[in-house]
């Protein structure tokens, strides 16, 4: 067997490691000069996205060998709307860095493996597949993936954001829903140091929504970050990206090509984090060709996380800023709070029973 991987993401590397775990050996090609992204970037790894699994960095290294280190765990949510504020406390996940931040994980992924990616490399499956017996398209880019089978998009993103300064507790997560902060997204803060955080405003672009001004809601955004946390904040490292693809495949394997990451459909619509679908695609296609599972079945949960998190976002889109008002001041019941905070627990569960009424 001669295994190719295309792409040394998240999905490619965990499925070299985990091939290299198993005794074999893959080849693998990178398109840019190192291992990750230009971005300097945090995002997070949080039960609220891949439950039942409460504490996903020890589930990766005690089932499948593969050590990660968080930049922090978070201990509390805060949730903001117009004119509420809740949060939620306990065992909630880690932050953690992306791109060519020193800590990156992609950059961990990379030390734990004895290969090392062949790098400015531009490959395509079909340029390469006379020469592997099996090709692992793992590049981020639903493109590659077109060329195969459909692949659905369901939206479009735009990101602006940056590195910020401040005054910051690191164990702590704001996320503001405003309808007019955010049209039919979500704005977020993710601590990296005391005096250092990620924000991000992110929104679809839908047909009524690609004239939105972004650089006056990113004026707006970090306007109203600088007064819920009373502090002013500066900003350096912008970044800004257009067109970012949420979608899913219909096909995790076609003969002896797999697609992972973001090329299977590894985002959840509702957040827009995909890290732990990452992953765990490239886990299970090395598991599949180490003979140790099969990849269309082991891929059938991580669909199913994609369409229920999708039907979610589909509700909470539809909300007025009244009723994420109403959303938010739920949030504070105790006995809500404590579904939350317990064993198993998983936000979209809460969420089918916050947000039937606007179902």
């Amino acid at each position: 067997m001669k295994i190719a991987i295309i792409g040394a993401g998240l999905a490619g590397l965990s499925c070299a490691l985990t091939l290299e775990k198993h005794g074999h050996s893959a080849d693998i090609f990178e398109k840019q000069r190192s291992v990750g992204f230009d971005l300097t970037i945090a995002e997070l790894i949080t039960p609220i996205l891949h439950s039942p699994i409460d504490d996903f960095i020890k589930f990766l290294s005690e089932s499948h060998g593969i050590h990660l280190k968080p930049t922090s765990n978070i201990q509390r949510i805060h949730v903001h709307s117009p004119n509420e504020t809740a949060y939620v406390e306990g065992n909630l996940g880690f932050i953690n860095m992306r791109g060519n931040h020193k800590e990156a994980y992609e950059k961990q992924l990379a030390e734990q493996l004895t290969a090392s990616p062949i790098h400015n490399q531009h490959v395509t499956p079909k340029e390469i597949s006379k020469d592997y017996t099996h090709v692992v398209v793992a590049t981020g880019e639903p493109l590659d993936t077109q060329q195969f089978q459909p692949f659905h998009i369901e939206f479009k993103s735009t990101f602006a954001g940056a590195v910020v300064n401040g005054n910051f507790i690191r164990n702590e997560v704001h996320a503001w829903f405003d309808t007019e902060l955010a049209p039919k997204g979500m704005l977020y803060l993710l601590p990296h140091s005391d005096s250092e955080a990620t924000l991000v405003l992110v929104y679809p672009q839908y047909d009524d929504q690609s004239v939105q001004d972004k650089k006056k809601l990113w004026k707006e955004s970090v306007k109203r970050v600088s007064q819920t946390l009373g502090q002013e904040l500066s900003t350096k490292e912008d970044l800004s990206i257009r067109d970012y693809v949420v979608g899913k495949c219909d096909y995790p394997r076609i003969g002896n090509i797999f697609f992972a990451g973001n090329c299977m459909g590894a985002i959840k619509p509702f957040l827009g984090f995909g890290q732990t679908g990452s992953i765990l695609s490239g886990i299970y296609a090395a598991q599949d060709l180490c003979g140790l599972g099969d990849y269309d079945k082991l891929c059938k949960p991580l669909f199913k996380d994609y369409q229920n998190s999708l039907r979610y976002r589909k509700t909470i889109e539809k909300l007025s800023n009244d009723q994420l008002d109403l959303v938010t001041k739920s949030l504070r019941v105790n006995a809500v709070e404590r579904v939350f905070t317990g064993e198993n627990w998983g936000l979209l569960k809460v969420l089918s029973h916050l947000l039937r009424p606007f179902s």
